[in-house]
């Protein structure tokens, strides 16, 4: 009789037990789902795809060390493997659309493709560099004399950027940010000013962060410095609008002189399937690169004349 209530009471004793852990174990796992919930995970987010891996060691490799700094440039949120899968699929396309809409064979469709993808390509990427540095270039002469009025007033270098990040709109503000935030957990200025500078490729920007560095060496007034570069970046800017007005119609054609062949002979070839499949012999292989060194000569001498250096 006592081993039966001996017995009973230890198994009610650990039921009790189990339920009590059973309980506290829910609801630590009920917390956590919460914390998770509020912070990323890094195991949540640790890719383990194949695919993936394989853009991980390319967005890790020298190969993309120039596609990351002109992704960069251009303020385009990809990562260079995920640009090249982009890449890399538009060419498919295109050589599925000119093998059986244009009646191409598959090398031309192939060759058809990676030209314009390349060609699309650098007029992408160049198109978003010079935007982002059109807006900057803008926008410096203010952060001259911010940073002017600031040092003026007592403020250190330092100080003057944290200001004109505070002040200054986008897409200044970003990079102003972030120098600041460089600076804050004790990077050198000249550290900062040279990243800020590869950053942004422009000689405005060139110019403004050698004044800096240079007159933080050997001194001077850097108040009166930015102030006067202000007033030039101003006149520059000015010279630089009369400029592309004037030269604007001989870079179109200088485009259109490129483009207009290629698209007049696909749309022949449109019309007339295998027009452009002599092309794949040795006589037209000939023409085609003979063709191709004269207009892109033509394409060259328009830009160097059009292009005006101030």
């Amino acid at each position: 009789m006592n081993t039966a209530w001996i017995i009973l009471t230890a198994s009610m004793f650990t039921f009790a037990v189990s339920v009590f852990y059973f309980i506290s174990y829910r609801s630590m796992k009920d917390t956590k789902k919460r914390v998770d919930s509020w912070f990323e995970s890094e195991e949540l987010n640790e890719r383990r795809s194949f695919v993936f891996l394989i853009g991980d060691k390319f967005d890790g490799s020298e190969l993309s060390e120039e596609l990351e700094k002109k992704l960069l440039q251009g303020s385009i949120p990809l990562k260079p493997s995920e640009y090249m899968s982009l890449y890399l699929l538009a060419i498919a396309a295109l050589t599925l659309l000119n093998r059986f809409l244009f009646g191409l064979y598959w090398l031309m469709s192939l060759l058809f493709a990676y030209l314009i993808v390349l060609l699309g390509s650098k007029l992408l990427l160049n198109s978003r560099k010079n935007k982002r540095t059109e807006t900057f270039n803008k926008q410096l002469p203010e952060i001259c004399r911010m940073m002017s009025n600031g040092i003026k007033a007592g403020q250190t270098i330092p100080q003057a950027i944290e200001m004109v990040s505070k002040d200054i709109k986008e897409p200044s503000a970003e990079e102003f940010r972030k120098m600041d935030h460089q600076l804050k957990l004790g990077d050198s200025l000249e550290l900062v000013m040279n990243e800020f500078r590869e950053r942004i490729a422009s000689n405005d920007i060139n110019i403004f962060v050698s004044t800096i560095l240079i007159q933080q060496k050997v001194g001077g007034n850097l108040a009166e410095v930015l102030s006067t570069m202000a007033e030039t970046l101003e006149e520059r800017s000015r010279v630089h609008k009369e400029i592309a007005t004037v030269t604007a119609e001989s870079k179109s054609v200088a485009y259109i002189l490129v483009v207009m062949p290629f698209l007049m002979a696909l749309m022949m070839n449109l019309f007339i399937k295998g027009f452009l499949n002599v092309l794949f012999t040795p006589f037209g292989l000939l023409l085609f690169a003979v063709f191709t060194m004269i207009v892109m000569f033509a394409f060259i001498l328009i830009k160097r004349l059009t292009h005006i250096r101030v």
